[in-house]
C-alpha cells in the first residue's frame, strides 16, 4: 500500500513539473548587467563613504571674530602756557628841567614792575645848568616826600659840579611788600635852597 502511494506521489510531482512554466532565473547582479551611470555613481558613493571612515573627527571649533567698532580717540588739547615778561620800563626817559639850575638827564630804572620786597637801585643823573659849583660838602641829596622805600634818607653830594657838570647819585631801595604804584621823590639841596627836585615810580605786582 505504501509503495502505491510513493509511486502515486511522483506521478503527480511529475504531472505538476510538465504543467507549471520554468521558473525565470533570475537577473544577473553583477556589475557587467547594470548602467554605467549607476556604477560610477555607486563607485563615488563608496569612495565618500571610505573617506569619511578613514579621515579623523574634526576637533576645531569654529569661532565668530566680532568685527571691531570704531572707538572715536580723544586727542587731548594742547595745553597754553603763558610766560609774562615783566617789562623794566613802561617807556622810555625823556630828560627834563628838575630845577631853576638843574636837568635831570637820566633815571635808571624808570617806571620798573617789581615783585613785592624786591631789592633794586634807583639812579639820577642830574646836571648843573646854572652858574654855580654845586659844593659836595654843602649840598645834600636827600628823601622829601612819596612812599619809604630807602634805607638812607640822607646822601652826601658824591662831588662838587661845576656849572654844565653832571653827577650820578645811587640810591638803594627796597619794593613794598604789597602790589601798587609807588613814588618816591627826593631833591637836592642846600641849607635854604632846593636846586633839584626828582623821583622814582615804580609798579609792584
Amino acid at each position: 500500500m505504501a509503495r502505491k502511494l510513493i509511486l502515486l506521489f511522483a506521478a503527480l510531482l511529475f504531472l505538476l513539473a510538465c504543467e507549471i512554466p520554468a521558473l525565470s532565473a533570475p537577473a544577473p547582479s553583477g556589475p557587467e548587467s547594470l548602467p554605467i551611470e549607476t556604477i560610477i555613481a555607486g563607485t563615488a558613493a563608496a569612495a565618500q563613504t571610505q573617506t569619511a571612515i578613514l579621515r579623523p573627527p574634526s576637533t576645531h571649533t569654529a569661532t565668530l571674530t566680532p568685527i571691531p567698532t570704531g572707538t572715536s580717540t580723544e586727542t587731548p588739547s594742547p595745553t597754553m602756557t603763558f610766560v609774562f615778561i615783566l617789562p623794566t620800563s613802561t617807556k622810555p626817559f625823556e630828560p627834563y628841567k628838575a630845577g631853576p639850575q638843574c636837568e635831570l638827564i637820566a633815571l635808571t630804572p624808570n617806571n620798573p614792575i617789581l615783585a613785592p620786597r624786591e631789592q633794586f637801585e634807583t639812579e639820577w643823573t642830574l646836571k648843573n645848568t646854572g652858574t654855580d659849583l654845586w659844593l659836595d660838602q654843602s649840598i645834600d641829596f636827600k628823601f622829601s616826600a612819596g612812599k619809604d622805600m630807602h634805607k638812607t634818607d640822607v646822601y652826601d653830594l658824591p662831588t662838587s659840579v661845576p656849572a654844565d657838570g653832571q653827577v650820578t647819585i645811587t640810591v638803594p631801595m627796597v619794593a613794598p611788600s604789597s602790589p601798587g604804584n609807588y613814588t618816591s621823590t627826593w631833591v637836592l639841596a642846600t641849607k635854604k635852597t632846593n636846586l633839584c627836585k626828582v623821583s622814582v615810580s615804580i609798579i609792584v605786582k
